[in-house]
């Protein structure tokens, strides 16, 4: 087992010989068979040791056990104490989850704190046939059923390769003691109850089910891969970065097959689930802007195109411009000046432009975000429009419509920012003084505009 354990640890862990391993050690055997693998193939190694508060004199018993290891071991050892239940109680999560969420938080900050090379924890075979089977009984894709990572960043599963079986055995051989945790024989918690009752009820009706299974992991981890392959590249056909937002090409992803699962897996880094998937993909026939949120993005239905942004607190922040403002740099970004209009002078063209009649401008000027009922004279056309419906008339999609500001002198709005000014402002033969402002919204490090 020796063997196996250190070719599984540098070959398919990937993990580089002479690196400082921090070791995730319970006291339970899994994690004290690893630490002994890990001492006979001399590693450096650090022990952590969590003690969640949740067994009273047990868990204290496992401190002490597992401190006196590694002072038998002449190995480093870091010990914390969490108050877990609080913890899940604060944020109304499971005993397991705060657990986990707590332990992992640790084992991340002592890595960054004292330079280790990876966290190495104990999950053996067994432990991945449980999961998938958990996973299963959640609901999940093929990254659900591709069983857990040998690595997945610096957390390393070093013992994957390794029945309970084997575990076991290794330690009777070599006569080492651990500790038995007894709420690992409860099965009033899920994993448990997979562990004690679903699985031997499967290896009832075929004793390989167990070897099946972890054959069938190995099979889909290989699916994922293809799956991952593939996906990426779609993503470079039908995936359109820009500065804030990521645009799929309807057209071109209906085009392929399976649909609702390739945009499941472009858009799985953000957060979006199965059902709301299934949702989205129903909306390709609707009429545009629909969206569908997670915490930290937003996708939106756009006519040729789902817009994906990501969630932002509305900035309604407003800002006055006087006369002498040459420069905003927030919000948005504006250049301002004032020019003599001479017979020369000629407006400049883009949308980014808006060269007002300075004269006829109320000081100091309102920069803010656009509100319902809002309506101006747009350049070149007969009476008021709301910008609502101006907006609209443009296509502008709905994420952009969130973004846009508008100028306001007195009561009348001058500019809507990067589209049109108000026609009753612009220069005419009549205007002496124009008042010329460029939209840019790129700054460098320095705050100046690009």
């Amino acid at each position: 087992m020796q063997r196996e354990f250190e070719d599984y640890l540098y070959q398919v862990c990937r993990c580089a010989p002479g690196s400082t391993f921090l070791l995730a050690v319970s006291g339970g055997i899994d994690s004290v068979v690893m630490a002994d693998l890990f001492c006979h193939a001399g590693a450096t190694i650090v022990f952590a040791h969590c003690n969640f508060q949740l067994r009273d004199a047990e868990s204290d018993c496992d401190e002490a056990f597992v401190e006196s290891l590694a002072t038998s071991m002449k190995v480093p050892c870091h010990i914390i104490h969490f108050n877990t239940r609080e913890h899940a109680e604060s944020r109304g999560i499971s005993i397991q989850m705060a657990a986990r969420d707590l332990r992992y938080g640790w084992f991340h900050s002592l890595k960054e704190q004292h330079g280790y090379s990876y966290i190495a924890v104990g999950h053996n075979a067994n432990d991945d046939v449980e999961t998938i089977l958990l996973n299963l009984s959640r609901g999940c894709g093929i990254h659900g059923l591709s069983g857990m990572k040998p690595r997945q960043g610096a957390v390393v599963r070093p013992l994957l390769f390794a029945r309970r079986a084997d575990i076991r055995k290794y330690a009777e051989d070599h006569h080492i003691d651990w500790r038995e945790d007894s709420s690992n024989a409860e099965i009033k918690y899920t994993r448990n109850r997979i562990r004690h009752v679903v699985i031997p009820e499967f290896e009832a009706i075929n004793q390989a089910f167990t070897a099946n299974t972890l054959d069938t992991i190995a099979r889909m981890a290989q699916a994922e891969q293809l799956l991952d392959f593939t996906v990426e590249n779609i993503r470079k056909e039908v995936w359109i970065e820009e500065q804030e937002k990521i645009l799929i090409d309807l057209e071109k992803l209906r085009a392929y097959p399976a649909v609702e699962t390739l945009l499941f897996e472009l858009l799985r880094e953000f957060g979006f689930t199965q059902p709301v998937i299934r949702s989205m993909v129903t909306a390709f026939d609707s009429s545009p802007g629909k969206r569908f949120l997670t915490r930290s993005h937003c996708v939106t239905r756009d006519r040729r195109h789902l817009i994906v942004t990501k969630n932002r607190i509305p900035d309604n922040t407003e800002m006055l411009i006087d006369r002498e403002t040459v420069l905003v740099t927030g919000p948005v970004c504006l250049n301002l000046e004032t020019l003599d209009r001479d017979p020369d002078y000629a407006i400049p063209e883009g949308n980014n432009f808006a060269a007002l009649d300075a004269d006829r401008l109320d000081f100091p000027l309102k920069l803010r975000t656009w509100k319902a009922g809002d309506s101006f004279h747009p350049l070149g056309m007969k009476g008021t429009k709301k910008i609502s419906d101006y907006l609209i008339n443009r296509k502008v999609p709905l994420p952009d419509k969130q973004e846009i500001r508008v100028i306001e002198s007195g009561n009348d709005i001058v500019w809507v920012v990067n589209h049109r000014i108000d026609d009753r402002y612009k220069v005419t033969p009549k205007t002496r003084r124009v008042l010329q402002i460029e939209y840019r919204n790129i700054i460098d490090d320095q705050g100046n505009i690009l």
